[in-house]
């Protein structure tokens, strides 16, 4: 080994030492995935399949229910759930592209969904917080193109939304895994 070689072989080995302490220190730190299968990582998801989704007014309530239903719930609906979900939905569109005409042509959908966690027993609210999904779409000159893009542009922003209560909801249970109604 030449004297030119020497700090290629000490940066090769200073980055495999880092490599390996990495995983070390993120053990240390506390950091636990969040729908892992050992012990306390499992938490959120039984706690989420313990969350009754109340109805949510209008088609798109609808949809978004369903959605929720198929992240919570792996092994059927709760029959004495600790938790309801109340969920508010208001969508907005927006014109955006302009022509000289006065006409659109793109369109922006703001989906935003207010949500309560409700404990079951007492009715206390254990948590609340909101999601906003922003999507766009086309508007075409033929109208069911037009109408085509529309309903994919709610069923995105719908999808996105279910996520990130899902999400947000399973981090609330991270915190406090033994988390029971009071």
């Amino acid at each position: 080994m030449s004297w030119s070689e020497t700090p290629k072989v000490f940066r090769r080995l200073g980055l495999l030492a880092v490599l390996a302490l990495v995983p070390t220190t993120l053990g240390g730190c506390g950091f636990t995935p969040v729908y892992g299968t050992r012990g306390a990582a499992t938490a959120p998801v039984q706690q989420l399949a313990q969350v009754q989704i109340d109805p949510i007014p209008e088609r798109t309530g609808q949809v978004l229910r369903n959605k929720l239903i198929d992240r919570f719930y792996e092994n059927g609906r709760p029959a004495d759930a600790n938790y309801r979900l109340v969920v508010n939905l208001a969508a907005a569109e927006e014109g955006l592209g302009i022509r000289k005409d006065a006409t659109a042509t793109r369109a922006r959908l703001t989906v935003q969904a207010s949500y309560e966690l409700i404990e079951a027993k007492t009715g206390k609210v254990a948590y609340r917080t909101f999601s906003r999904a922003v999507v766009s779409y086309n508007l075409l000159e033929a109208q069911y193109a037009t109408l085509v893009a529309q309903q994919d542009a709610y069923e995105r922003a719908l999808t996105e939304l279910a996520e990130d209560v899902r999400t947000r909801l399973a981090l609330f249970f991270m915190r406090d895994p033994g988390s029971q109604p009071s």
